[in-house]
């Protein structure tokens, strides 16, 4: 299944300290940005490792051709002038590549909440475009505001949208784990008139306090501005908008059924002497383990690609490389997950294994 990225761009481009031109930029002073020139010339003989948080995750992403990339940078000029460059050297090699403004999120902590608002809404518009292009949402919170991070996560973990992340001096990627939360997401529809009245548009204070009484529940959400108005919080905003989606979103992919047969009775790959990277009997042994994998075959057809990928979603089928680049071992494992979601839920817990 190809994935929609969805990215949030940050300025280590301009502030990573290095051999790069401009090093030692800093929003902090009034320095002027580079020229965009030279930055694409840097660009593109730099080690995409160290050239910056976004470029780094994405390597470790191994994007495909297939995949669709959206930027999401800060309502400010170094974050415009990060995601453009960026896109400059993903639009050559990538077939969809997108940039989209986060409104009113920057420096400014009066607008700040209104901006994290922004980040919600526009992550959920990207998910669901690209669910319904059949791209699997993947969230890269690296680059950015930590608060912008943080809500990233938390949307994340209440729609079990996987997100990634790298830290600058790491060249491994982080899975974020799935976590199986029981969140009330009917709390917003026992309360939906509310929620829809409010986010509607500003609401002064003392008709949402009418709305409010004999609700104590709901207070957490709300606060006030300097115009007389209650709005949500952006934690509520963000409780508010995750529910929906929940509830829109039909039941959740469940783990596929158990294969009975004993582990040893899996392992289908050949004895022949070739040779084999380091801990592959194991490896295997660890595949054969799992309840849902019924067998586990040589198969060059897993070479190319990303080091776990799905080659029959249907009948859940994924292939996996285990070792080294250039001593690797191709694998063909058969589940019996069915369909392209369950197939998916198996091949991203099969890219935690090592």
């Amino acid at each position: 299944m190809s994935r929609q990225i969805i990215c949030t761009v940050g300025t280590s481009l301009l502030t990573n300290r290095d051999d790069r031109p401009w090093a030692g930029w800093t929003p902090r002073k009034p320095d002027p940005l580079p020229e965009v020139a030279d930055v694409a010339r840097w660009l593109g003989s730099a080690d995409i490792a160290k050239a910056s948080a976004e470029t780094n995750t994405l390597r470790a992403l191994e994007l495909s051709e297939a995949d669709a990339l959206a930027l999401l940078h800060s309502d400010t000029p170094e974050g415009r002038f990060c995601a453009e460059a960026l896109a400059g050297i993903y639009r050559d090699r990538y077939r969809e590549v997108t940039l989209h403004q986060i409104e009113r999120l920057g420096y400014g902590a009066a607008v700040f909440t209104t901006g994290l608002k922004s980040l919600v809404d526009l992550t959920l518009r990207l998910v669901n475009r690209g669910r319904d292009q059949g791209r699997q949402a993947v969230l890269c919170a690296t680059g950015g505001f930590k608060a912008e991070i943080a809500f990233l996560n938390v949307l994340g973990a209440l729609l079990e949208i996987e997100v990634v992340y790298i830290h600058e001096l790491h060249r491994e990627l982080v899975r974020l784990p799935r976590l199986p939360l029981a969140w009330d997401a009917e709390f917003v529809s026992r309360h939906e008139q509310f929620f829809t009245w409010i986010d509607d548009e500003p609401r002064k204070s003392s008709d949402v306090e009418s709305w409010l009484q004999g609700r104590p529940e709901l207070r957490s959400l709300v606060e006030d501005d300097d115009n007389g108005h209650t709005l949500l919080t952006a934690a509520g905003d963000l409780l508010f908008r995750a529910a929906r989606e929940r509830l829109s979103s039909g039941p959740r992919t469940t783990w596929p059924e158990s294969d009975p047969r004993p582990p040893r009775e899996k392992n289908l790959v050949s004895s022949m002497e070739h040779h084999r990277p380091t801990g592959w009997e194991r490896f295997v042994d660890r595949l054969c383990a799992i309840d849902c994998v019924s067998a586990v075959r040589y198969d060059a057809a897993a070479h190319g690609g990303p080091q776990v990928k799905i080659i029959d979603g249907l009948q859940g089928v994924i292939g996996v490389r285990f070792g080294s680049a250039g001593h690797e071992l191709p694998l063909r494992i058969e589940t019996t997950a069915r369909g392209e979601a369950q197939s998916e839920l198996v091949a991203n817990y099969l890219r935690g294994l090592r």
